[in-house]
């Protein structure tokens, strides 16, 4: 039986982009995204089955980055629980 995540994120080539008024991440540095995801899902046994680009972002003339928004398909072997 498998485990199935997804994973869809923004990443820049430059500094994490964070939505001012709430925080949240709008686009995430491609290296700490890496770190992300081994952390949370990598190390903790999921194997990448596929890496789906969802849509480039063009960049502004405020300054905003092109960001890269990617999809992260993600399985872990998981053993089912038996009833007892």
């Amino acid at each position: 039986m498998q485990d199935y995540k997804m994973v869809i994120r923004g990443i820049v080539t430059g500094a994490t982009i964070k939505d001012q008024a709430t925080g949240d991440i709008v686009a995430q540095n491609a290296s700490e995204f890496m770190s992300y995801l081994n952390e949370a899902y990598l190390s903790q046994g999921y194997v990448v089955t596929s890496v789906q680009n969802v849509r480039v972002i063009p960049a502004e003339a405020n300054g905003t980055p092109r960001i890269y928004e990617f999809a992260y398909h993600l399985v872990k072997e998981v053993t089912p629980k038996t009833a007892k």
